[in-house]
């Protein structure tokens, strides 16, 4: 199967230059043709210059339109390339590597069986209805025919729930990078929530996923270079090597699985859809 793969970046290019290799290295079970889009050229974010070659479409935007909306115009300028023979298209941040690819068949296969479902992603939110746009797989037809799908500012995760609520489709959700967050009454200090602001997990040992942001991480890249050997169970990066790694996963699925016995809004109240002001 030929699927897009649609990475966005800014100022992560050390990121996407492991990513890139990871992904040529690891991913075998498809045909993958690989779009990046930067908007961090005039504030001087080149792309590695090792990474060309493993591009097929790059897309150098010379205006950044800024925090709230420059995720959104990435995505947005990207889908003008994905390939019309490329049934399905992830999208992907330049940060979140993963060890092979058989999450990615798994997830197409399952969309593939309900023509209702155009979207698989990880649950986001425990009040709203919001699915994860770090690593979300999504038919092409569906971007193709509803551009506004990546039309956005705050609140990304909402707006892409509110948009298939909008449009009667629906999603499949990624288990294997879930539970994103700790309730928020636990995050200080809780293993392997490395930024208390943000209070989420940043590997996800189910699906060999790491989606550390490196300021945040003691040793950063070099940390999380031993994280993601930790999780694909191997030393990929064979300049930080891990002994133990099947006990550092232990403790990983340890304190992921902990987090779900904590008390937590879906316990009491269902989840609903965030309202925005251009809704009310």
């Amino acid at each position: 199967m030929k699927v897009a793969i649609l990475i966005r970046v800014y100022d992560r290019t050390e990121d996407l230059e492991h990513n890139l290799r990871v992904i040529r290295d690891t991913w075998k079970e498809n045909d993958y043709y690989i779009i990046v889009v930067s908007n961090g050229k005039n504030n001087g974010y080149e792309i590695p210059a090792e990474s060309l070659p493993l591009i097929n479409k790059l897309v150098i935007l010379e205006q950044n339109a800024g925090h709230r909306r420059g995720n959104s115009q990435l995505l947005m300028e990207g889908m003008h390339y994905i390939p019309d023979d490329c049934a399905y298209t992830l999208i992907l941040e330049a940060d979140t590597w993963m060890y092979g690819d058989s999450v990615i068949s798994k997830y197409t296969g399952l969309l593939a069986e309900d023509k209702t479902k155009v979207w698989a992603s990880a649950d986001w939110y425990d009040k709203y209805y919001a699915l994860a746009t770090d690593f979300a797989i999504v038919k092409t037809e569906y971007i193709k025919a509803n551009r506004g799908i990546f039309d956005f500012e705050l609140f990304p995760e909402c707006h892409i729930a509110n948009f298939l609520r909008d449009t009667s489709k629906g999603f499949v959700w990624i288990s294997e990078n879930m539970p994103v967050h700790v309730p928020s009454y636990i995050r200080w200090g809780y293993p392997y929530v490395p930024n208390i602001r943000e209070g989420r997990f940043y590997v996800f040992p189910k699906s060999k996923t790491v989606t550390h942001h490196i300021e945040f991480l003691k040793g950063g890249m070099t940390a999380k270079k031993r994280y993601f050997n930790i999780v694909a169970d191997t030393d990929y990066f064979a300049d930080v090597p891990v002994g133990n790694k099947k006990w550092n996963r232990l403790k990983m699925r340890f304190w992921i699985g902990l987090s779900k016995c904590f008390v937590k809004r879906s316990w009491y109240s269902k989840k609903v859809y965030k309202t925005f002001l251009n809704e009310e």
